[in-house]
């Protein structure tokens, strides 16, 4: 069998050995979505949960979109148009409404990634504003927000929703809280995926858990108390294709997105594989490793322990945060988690959630990271998807039971 992956914008291919059970885990074949912008007419008309987005919008003067960072596909360049014509049918227009990036932590954007979220004509007509987590921020609700977003009369959300490693599922509150929210706000949120009475996790921290996830309950809780008055939710297809839209209240939509991600991603896998093949999905979940790691996530839940994972994830634009490959550092797993309570840092928990996996898994990695890196986060650097290949033929043999995904952010197994 022959396998073909994304990998960036491009894609690599290998072959499998013969013996090998194979598994592919895709998601269920779902129909794009005709007219996207006439769906969301729809929903403006009769929202989730909500009155009609007109009778809300007549009392805003100053109005803040928030939309996703170049890290996550949302559709929002097929969406805005129609959104913002509807606001100024209502008098409020460019001058009256303000795009801001939800840029949480990351790194900050081109004026190219920027271009290509909103639009070009949005990006030309409207200002668009890169939230910066360090700079000045301002108390609204009780969480410390981005300036315009704080100063706002009416809060919109443009988002995608798919699993989450530690919020059970992305989009939705998590604009607000942490994707606008101040640096000291987003370490306060992350802190909370370590188990206050042990070592370790969260019990409730993880993907597909939203009922008693402490950090899926604080950013919603402050999206609510912010005032985030309408949320506008997309569900992508591998090819980026939007299959699933909804509006209305943040809460309440953003919960039914969840209910039909979980049933489109979820998938019942048996037992746990002797060895698993992830594509992160290409660009952007592949940008940096710090992204790609969601898609290790999913991928080791397939995996029995000591089997063979190979991550196939380019990271272009390198590890993600300067400071991850400290914490390799540190001795063992006991020593990391001492260390984040002492002093938290968020891409600490993701370098401890990654030692996690590479000791339980034989974890090999392709990507255009310097092999020395690889290392140093406990994975065998492979220059190929054959190599790769061969790794866990060494490992697993040759009649593994493997599993392929060739998008491994938007699978779940169960």
């Amino acid at each position: 069998m022959r396998i073909r992956l994304k990998f960036g914008r491009g894609e690599v291919e290998g072959e499998l050995p013969a013996g090998w059970r194979v598994t592919e885990l895709v998601p269920p074949q779902r129909p794009a979505l005709e007219n996207p912008a006439a769906a969301l007419e729809k929903f403006l008309d009769a929202p989730v949960g909500g009155p009609p987005f007109d009778d809300m919008a007549k009392r805003w003067n100053n109005v803040c979109v928030i939309v996703p960072d170049i890290t996550r596909k949302a559709g929002a360049h097929l969406l805005l148009p129609a959104l913002l014509a509807r606001l100024e049918r209502l008098g409020r227009g460019p001058e009256g409404v303000i795009i801001v990036f939800a840029s949480g932590t990351h790194p900050p954007q081109t004026e190219a990634q920027k271009r290509s979220i909103v639009g070009g004509e949005v990006f030309s007509r409207y200002r668009c504003i890169e939230h910066n987590a360090r700079g000045s921020c301002v108390p609204r609700g009780g969480v410390a927000l981005n300036p315009h977003v704080a100063a706002a009369d009416g809060i919109i959300i443009v988002g995608s929703v798919k699993a989450h490693y530690l919020a059970g599922f992305g989009g939705g509150r998590k604009a607000l809280l942490p994707g606008v929210a101040s640096y000291d706000e987003c370490i306060r949120l992350h802190r909370l995926s370590l188990n206050p009475d042990a070592p370790g996790r969260h019990p409730r921290i993880g993907p597909g858990i939203l009922a008693g996830n402490p950090m899926h309950e604080t950013s919603l809780a402050a999206a609510k108390a912010a005032g985030a008055g309408f949320c506008i939710n997309t569900v992508l297809d591998p090819s980026g294709a939007i299959i699933f839209l909804n509006a209305g209240d943040v809460e309440r939509s953003h919960a039914e997105a969840c209910r039909y991600v979980e049933a489109y991603q979820g998938a019942v896998i048996g037992a746990p594989a002797d060895v698993v093949i992830a594509s992160c999905g290409g660009f952007p979940s592949d940008l940096n490793f710090i992204q790609s790691h969601k898609g290790l996530d999913n991928a080791c839940l397939a995996a029995r322990d000591g089997g063979a994972v190979l991550l196939v994830s380019e990271c272009p634009a390198g590890i993600g945060n300067p400071a991850f490959l400290d914490w390799f550092g540190h001795p063992d797993i006991a020593a990391m988690d001492r260390a984040l309570r002492e002093n938290f840092a968020i891409n600490g928990q993701t370098a401890m959630a990654t030692r996690e996996k590479t000791l339980r898994c034989r974890v090999a990695l392709l990507s255009a990271l310097p092999a020395e890196q690889a290392r140093r986060m406990g994975m065998t650097p492979v220059g190929s998807l054959e190599e790769g290949i061969a790794f866990c033929r060494a490992t697993a043999g040759e009649t593994a039971n493997a599993v392929i995904f060739p998008d491994a952010g938007l699978v779940l197994p169960r």
